[in-house]
C-alpha cells in the first residue's frame, strides 16, 4: 500500500466513489472526457503537454468533488481539512512526534481510524484496559464455581459427567476472551482493508523489482536453450548480478569463470534447483 496518492489516483478514487464514469464526470462538469481521461491515465505533472488542462477545469473538479484544492494537486492529504489546531485532535505530545517524525504510512493509520468497525475494536480496548466488566465475570464465575463445589460436596459425581463439564467450561478466563474480542475485531478491521487494496497497482519499487526477476528468467532461458548448458545458463545470470558482462569473455575466460562458480554454494544450489548441469 502507498503512503500517499498521486493526482490521477486521487481522482480516479473519488469518481469512483460517487460511483461514476469518465462520461458522467464530462456531462455533469462540462470537462470534455478526453481531458478526463488524460487527467486520470496519463503524467502527474499538469505542466506535461499531454496532461495539460485549463485552470478552470481544476477548481471545476475540485467543486464537482468537494475537496480542497490542496488535496488534489498534492500539498496536503487532507480533502477537506486544512490548518486544524492541533489540540482539537486531543493527541499527547508523543503520539504528534510519532505522527510527525517517524516513518510511518499515516494514510493506512487515516484508513484505520475512519473505518466503519474501529469504534467497535477501540471500545473492546477501552473494556480490557479499563477492566470495566471484569467484576461482573468474577461474580458469574463465583457462581459456577460455587455450584461445582456445591455439587461435589453432596454428590458422587464422574468426572466425564456431562452437567459437570459444562458448568467447567462456562467459567470465562477474563483475560483470554477480552482479548479474543480484541484480536476478532482488529482482523475484521485489517481483512477489510487487504480487500479494498486488494486490486492497487504496485509501486514503483515493486514493479522495477518484478521486472527486473523476469528479464533474469529470460536471460537464462534464452542462454540455456542457445547453448544447451544449464552450466552455461546459470554462470551468465550469476555474472549479469554482479555486473559482469559474459560476451566480453574469451570462451577460455568463460569456462574459468565456470569452474570458479563451481566453488560458490549458491550456484551450487541453484544449479541443484534447476536440474542437472551439462
Amino acid at each position: 500500500m502507498k503512503t500517499g496518492l498521486t493526482l490521477k489516483e486521487k481522482l480516479r478514487d473519488l469518481r469512483e466513489e460517487k460511483n461514476l464514469t469518465l462520461s458522467d464526470v464530462a456531462d455533469r462538469t462540462g470537462i470534455p472526457k478526453s481531458t478526463l481521461q488524460r487527467l486520470e491515465y496519463d503524467s502527474d505533472d499538469l505542466n506535461m503537454p499531454e496532461t495539460r488542462v485549463g485552470y478552470q477545469d481544476i477548481i471545476t473538479l475540485v467543486k464537482f468533488y468537494d475537496v480542497s484544492a490542496d488535496y488534489l494537486l498534492g500539498f496536503t492529504e487532507n480533502r477537506r481539512h486544512s490548518n486544524v489546531r492541533i489540540d482539537k485532535l486531543h493527541l499527547s505530545d508523543e503520539a504528534i512526534e510519532v505522527l510527525i517524525n517517524s516513518k510511518l504510512n499515516n494514510r493506512l493509520i487515516s484508513e484505520f481510524l475512519s473505518h466503519e468497525d474501529f469504534p467497535k475494536l477501540l471500545r473492546a480496548m477501552e473494556v480490557y484496559i479499563d477492566k470495566k466488566i471484569l467484576p461482573q465475570m468474577n461474580v458469574i464465575n463465583s457462581l459456577y464455581k460455587a455450584t461445582e463445589n456445591t455439587i461435589r460436596e453432596n454428590f458422587e459425581v464422574d468426572e466425564t459427567d456431562e452437567i459437570m463439564e459444562f458448568i467447567q467450561q462456562s467459567v470465562i478466563d477474563e483475560d483470554e476472551y477480552l482479548r479474543y474480542r480484541i484480536s476478532e475485531r482488529f482482523n475484521a478491521v485489517m481483512k477489510s482493508l487487504f480487500d479494498k487494496h486488494k486490486k492497487d497497482p504496485l509501486s514503483a519499487e515493486q514493479t522495477e523489482a518484478v521486472n527486473e526477476i523476469k528479464e533474469q528468467l529470460n536471460l537464462y532461458t534464452e542462454t540455456r536453450t542457445k547453448t544447451e548448458s544449464e552450466a552455461r545458463a546459470r554462470a551468465v545470470l550469476l555474472s549479469k548480478q554482479i555486473g559482469l558482462n559474459t560476451k566480453d569473455l574469451t570462451d577460455e575466460e568463460f569456462q574459468a569463470l565456470i569452474k570458479a562458480l563451481e566453488k560458490s554454494e549458491k550456484y551450487r544450489r541453484v544449479t541443484r534447483r534447476g536440474g542437472k548441469r551439462r
